[in-house]
């Protein structure tokens, strides 16, 4: 069976950054609700996952950002399209908390804001995955946040 028959997913990690009761929310240039991280880098593969995250971070919000990362909290995944091909990501959330730093933006994304999560689900937002929606929605009613 060739490897073409099989749907293989990149992976990614992605940090949702509290600031007390509030997540950053960041906005991809056409208004997509997005989270800071990305895909996992070749180079990476024996580095702990959230060595991975920090460094995509750096590069998302700047080097003056300092998080402290927590658990994992689940797994979603996304899809984009790219030469024709459709391309799947499977992406690991990580609970984090904002320490310090001003943010600058990467031209990954056009805003960013500080967000409630119950603003984020409850509003008309359009998530980059509706799958990142449904798991952010099935933590937050698990655990009662």
């Amino acid at each position: 069976m060739s490897l073409h028959n099989h749907a293989l997913y990149q992976v990614a990690t992605k940090a949702l950054i509290f600031n007390d009761t509030k997540l950053l929310v960041l906005r991809t240039p056409d208004g997509y609700v997005d989270f800071p991280g990305g895909r996992v880098d070749e180079t990476e593969r024996a580095i702990p996952w959230t060595d991975a995250l920090l460094r995509e971070v750096a590069e998302e919000l700047g080097t003056d950002i300092k998080i402290e990362i927590n658990q994992t909290l689940f797994v979603s995944k996304r899809q984009y399209q790219k030469e024709g091909h459709v391309n799947y990501i499977a992406a690991i959330f990580f609970a984090s908390r904002y320490v310090s730093g001003d943010i600058t933006l990467s031209d990954e994304h056009g805003s960013f804001e500080w967000m409630t999560v119950e603003e984020l689900l409850n509003g008309n937002h359009q998530f980059v995955s509706d799958d990142e929606r449904a798991q952010l929605h099935n933590y937050v009613a698990q655990n009662n946040i």
